[in-house]
């Protein structure tokens, strides 16, 4: 009898642990804790369905409005990397293209002593975008909720694309800034969308991916459309000032338009939903040319 009630003891001691070293497996590889280090991929984490898990994110990081409470650990010019470790993070997303080299490495050395996992978000093309919606609800166990995202936002591209395949091309200049005058090239992700609706960046060989440019060498490219960025107040100023240059066919077809830079500024979901609207602009301009 002993030697059975031992037997059914021991029996149960290994249950409970089974089950203790179960779930502390399971909290070891269970992300709970997030840290963004840019607002573009904040909004991403957002967008996999892991707002609630982010503790920590840079300066800028306003959208959506829960994150903008949080702890701040750095900016786009250095990174705070004492404040990441008392945040005991899980899982930090680094920025590869905008963070220190630096701070990568020492983020990095210190994630195989503390055990926290790095995810690398650096998206080049807009399909890239939801890929990475999709691979962060991976690791952070929200597959449901970021594959749908991802299915809806590559839905979303493949539409506009076929959609303007076949349109003739408008060509654009879009301005970042006024002084000095700043544009970007193909490969920023503005252009890479105005490029979905048919529309050809007169900047598209810049090398930078965004620089500065001259009044006389856009007037010499003479776009067909100006598209302003920045907030509200210059957009307006810049308006009354570009309405004098009517060397340029944009001024005098009165084809300058304003762009919603919330949601076009970042390589993020926002920028992806808002791509109809843009092309909507580039639509117009071009039904004007095709009429006049």
């Amino acid at each position: 009898m002993a030697y059975t009630s031992n037997k059914i003891l021991l029996f149960a001691l290994f249950i409970v642990l089974f089950f203790y070293l179960n779930q502390a497996w399971a909290n070891n590889n269970s992300i709970q804790r997030i840290i963004s280090l840019s607002p573009g991929a904040t909004e991403l984490v957002a967008s996999a369905g892991g707002v609630d898990k982010l503790v920590g994110v840079v300066a800028y990081s306003d959208y959506p409005k829960e994150v903008k409470s949080l702890p701040i650990v750095g900016g786009y010019n250095a990174i705070n990397i004492e404040k990441i470790i008392s945040l005991k993070p899980d899982l930090v997303i680094i920025w590869t293209s905008g963070n220190r080299t630096q701070d990568i490495a020492k983020l990095e050395k210190f994630s195989h002593i503390l055990g926290f996992k790095i995810f690398y978000s650096n998206p080049k093309s807009l399909f890239d975008i939801p890929q990475e919606i999709k691979s962060i609800g991976k690791i952070i166990q929200t597959q449901d909720i970021a594959n749908q995202r991802s299915y809806e936002l590559i839905d979303t591209l493949n539409s506009v694309k076929e959609l303007y395949k076949n349109s003739e091309s408008i060509s654009f200049f879009y301005k970042i800034w006024d002084k000095p005058l700043i544009t970007i090239n193909s490969q920023q992700f503005i252009s890479q969308a105005l490029s979905l609706c048919g529309g050809y960046n007169v900047f598209s060989e810049m090398l930078p991916l965004a620089g500065n440019v001259n009044l006389e060498e856009i007037i010499k490219k003479n776009p067909q459309v100006i598209l302003l960025g920045g907030n509200e107040l210059k957009q307006n100023l810049w308006l009354e000032k570009w309405q004098k240059r009517e060397l340029i066919q944009a001024v005098k077809q009165q084809q300058i338009y304003k762009v919603n830079t919330d949601k076009t500024q970042r390589p993020t979901e926002r920028l992806i939903r808002y791509l109809p609207t843009l092309c909507q602009t580039i639509e117009k301009a071009r039904q004007h040319y095709l009429q006049n």
